[in-house]
């Protein structure tokens, strides 16, 4: 195993690792565009979007909303500031706070 993987997040180092990324912001919603069956949430990390399919969090959380200009709609979220994410090849995020 990776040294540098803190110990957590192993599991998702065993599927391997697709992204892994520290986010001062992270908000995660539904991605009200997926069939319900795959790519079912957007990981919004520093204004960067991810489509994942399943969102494991292990950091303290809030919600937020964001008036969406394009769409002229607010879009409501689950945040979690400063924080680790590892998104395994399968689609798997995991959220955990920076240590």
């Amino acid at each position: 195993m990776d040294d540098n993987i803190p110990v957590n997040l192993s599991f998702v180092a065993k599927a391997h690792t697709f992204m892994h990324k520290k986010a001062r912001l992270a908000h995660i919603r539904y991605n009200t565009n997926s069939n319900g069956q795959n790519q079912c949430w957007r990981l919004v990390l520093d204004g960067e979007e991810v489509l994942v399919e399943s969102v494991q969090i292990e950091a303290p959380v809030f919600t937020s909303r964001d008036w969406i200009e394009p769409i002229g709609q607010f879009k409501h979220h689950i945040s979690v500031k400063d924080c680790d994410v590892v998104v395994s090849e399968a689609g798997v995020a995991l959220i955990t706070p920076i240590t």
